[in-house]
Parts: C-alpha cells; structure tokens; sequence
C-alpha cells in the first residue's frame, strides 16, 4: 500500500473548506508559503491540478473537489474513531465544584474515597461558574443553588445551614452567653448571600436581637473569608455549618448559640443522564452521601 500524503491532504481539506490558502493557514497554524507549498507537492504526487490560482484567491478544480470530499469524510471517521478511542480510554473522575466547598469539605474529606477506591482517580476543578458537562468533560459537579437542573441528572445532597461561629477564645472572652451579648463582638458577614439565604438581620431578628446594629458588621465576599476571620479570633462569623465542619469538631470553632437558621438553598450533584450510572459516578455519589450523612446535614429531598 503506497504511502499516503497525510499532511497534504490535511491542508487540502482546510484550503477547500475556507477556499483560500491565507485562511487555511491561520487554521493550521503554518504559513501561506507553507500551504502553499503542500499543495503543489501534493498535486506533483498525484498528477493532478487541485486548485486554479488567481491573483487573489484559488478555486478547486473538479478533481480538487472529489478529493476534498473524500478527505473530509475521510478524517470525519478518523475523528470518530479516535473520539471512541478517548471514550473508551481508562481516565480521571473529573469533579467540579466551588473553591470554598473544595477547600473547606470535600479535599480534607478526599482521601477516604481514595483508600476506598483505589483504582479510581479524582481530577477536581474548581470555579464558581456554572461548568458545561457537555463540553468540558465533566463527569460530576458539585453545585450551590435551588434546582432544578434540567436536562442534568440531579442529587440534592446536603442542606444549608447557618450558624454563628467563633473561636473559643473570643468566646469566652466576650462571654459570649446569649445572642444579645454579640452586641460586644464584631460580626462577620458575607456580602454576596443569594436571594432568600439568611443574613445576619434575619439571625439576630430570629434569636430575639433585633437591637444590633449588622451596618458595621466586616463584610467579606465569601463565607470562606469571614471564617477565616473567625479562626482568626477576629469575630464571630454566621457560617454554613457543612464548611466549619470539621473545625466544629476539632474545637477550633464552636457555636456559641444553638439557634441555627435553614436556607433555601442546597448542594448537589449534578451529572449527565449518559454518565450517571457509570460504576465510577455511583461510587463518588454513594460516598459524598456517606459524608454528608456523617456531618449531620444529609438531605431530607432528593
């Protein structure tokens, strides 16, 4: 079997398709010259004339045609079967989820599912846009919000729930004993709560203090930040509690009221139909459940 001229033909079906050299070229990242260049080579290997050349443009010829029609469909089954190829080829669980979820409950928690499953590797993305499932070849996303997910096969997976926490130190400095004593500490807040979460306005007014002032209340644009604060000693933060869960159970924070405050809002887990069921997406689901189910603050809704 003769050889066949991959490259050229490669620069064929791009010079046909846009119907100029300058255009194929910035696709395939070569020069004019260069296509150029592919193109009489190719033509000098088969014997024929692939392309009229004007001043300013070129037009395939009738031969050029048929062949740029068959090197497209040619390279069409080549890219389905090296798409297949890819499908089919052992890979990372690829995750995506928020940075302050990542940071703050799913990494410390990762290495159980890794002593577990050892044969299944964990690629986690972070970013707090929405992911495309589809393009980006996610196969499970962790996500904050009220659903549905339509056209996306989802988990409600954990409740959200709010909570002053502090250090023990300030607490017991403060004499943090009822929520009206917060009126000597300062409140950290996050700023970029979603519609219908509750704030500290909604807590105090809840908690029967209505007289504290949350105007002058340090504000940071994540819950993350004004945890970080009150590991800090540097205030009480409202938290929700699946992100100070471990630091709960260390003491490194605690609760100094027990009034905690539900959100409408909830994580979960978010996979396409096609992924759902694969052994690997089950496994990671199944585990997450387990863990949320051990922090106390499993869903009650799927």
């Amino acid at each position: 079997m003769a050889r066949l001229p991959l490259t050229g033909l490669r620069v064929l079906e791009a010079a046909a398709r846009h119907g100029s050299f300058q255009r194929a070229a910035e696709e395939l990242a070569i020069t004019p010259g260069a296509v150029s260049r592919q193109i009489k080579t190719l033509e000098a290997d088969l014997g024929l004339r692939l392309f009229e050349r004007f001043n300013r443009r070129v037009r395939l010829t009738e031969e050029g045609a048929r062949l740029a029609e068959g090197v497209r469909r040619g390279l069409g089954v080549i890219q389905e079967a090296v798409d297949e190829a890819r499908e089919r080829r052992p890979g990372p669980l690829v995750v995506t989820t928020m940075h302050s979820f990542a940071a703050k409950w799913l990494v410390p928690r990762l290495h159980r599912f890794n002593e577990r499953y050892r044969d299944v590797q964990v690629l986690v993305l972070t970013a707090d846009e929405p992911a495309d499932l589809h393009r980006d070849r996610i196969d499970v996303a962790i996500r904050f919000g009220r659903g549905p997910y339509p056209d996306l096969q989802a988990f409600r997976l954990m409740e959200t729930i709010w909570a002053p926490v502090c250090s023990p130190e300030l607490r017991d400095r403060l004499g943090l004993h009822e929520p009206a004593d917060l009126q000597r500490a300062m409140l950290l807040a996050d700023v970029m709560l979603g519609v219908g979460e509750p704030g500290w306005r909604e807590w105090l007014d809840a908690a029967g203090a209505p007289h504290i002032d949350v105007a002058i209340a340090q504000s940071f644009t994540s819950t993350y930040l004004a945890t970080e604060a009150a590991l800090a000693g540097r205030g009480v933060a409202l938290a929700q509690l699946a992100l100070v869960a471990d630091e709960l159970r260390s003491a490194r924070l605690v609760r100094p009221f027990d009034l905690a405050l539900h959100s409408p809002y909830a994580y979960w887990v978010l996979s396409l139909p096609e992924k759902a069921d694969q052994p690997a997406v089950r496994r990671f689901r199944n585990w997450l459940t387990e863990e949320a189910q051990a922090d106390g603050l499993l869903s009650q809704v799927s």
